[in-house]
């Protein structure tokens, strides 16, 4: 199974002079968390997610409206092909921790962006050769350094795979623990 036949093709973008402000809008609107920063040309510079939006301002006493992308996006980002194997877009998404890629053509522009919500959507639950245990390896890696009380996971010592984990400000809501 190819990129293109998983990616979401019609996606939001900005410029690097958006502001924040603007930039959460097109998210809420467009229910997405990653919005790719294109040049004048429409080729991907980078990404910025609602994460680093939020970072960006809970760090700065300052309004969204007067933070641009090009100040907060990260240096540097991972693509894909259109035409490449799934799996090996998975294996980026897992070894880079990132659950994102703009799927860009041979000259850099955003033809589509693959999620992991694609992937496991789309292509999960026998839909087709990419196995379950393929995906759920993957997301495990993805959020293996996520694990929000570490001191608990390293004295557990348990298989991170074979455990449900919720954060303590979790257990409230679902008994678990």
């Amino acid at each position: 199974m190819l990129v293109r036949d998983l990616m979401t093709r019609n996606v939001s973008s900005c410029r690097p002079e958006n502001n924040l402000a603007e930039l959460a809008e097109v998210m809420w609107k467009n229910r997405c968390g990653v919005v790719p920063i294109l040049d004048g040309s429409g080729r991907v510079m980078g990404m910025i997610t609602d994460r680093d939006i939020c970072i960006a301002l809970g760090t700065r006493n300052i309004r969204a409206s007067e933070v641009l992308a090009r100040e907060v996006s990260p240096p540097g980002y991972f693509s894909c092909s259109p035409d490449i194997d799934v799996r090996n877009a998975l294996n980026t998404m897992a070894t880079q921790e990132i659950s994102r890629l703009p799927v860009v053509d041979e000259t850099g522009r955003l033809v589509g962006i693959l999620s992991i919500d694609d992937i496991i959507f789309r292509a999960g639950g026998g839909r087709s050769s990419l196995s379950d245990r393929e995906i759920i390896d993957a997301l495990a890696a993805m959020w293996a350094d996520r694990v929000h009380q570490p001191a608990e996971a390293a004295e557990e010592k348990g298989d991170l795979s074979s455990e449900v984990r919720m954060p303590m400000n979790y257990e409230h809501l679902t008994g678990f623990r």
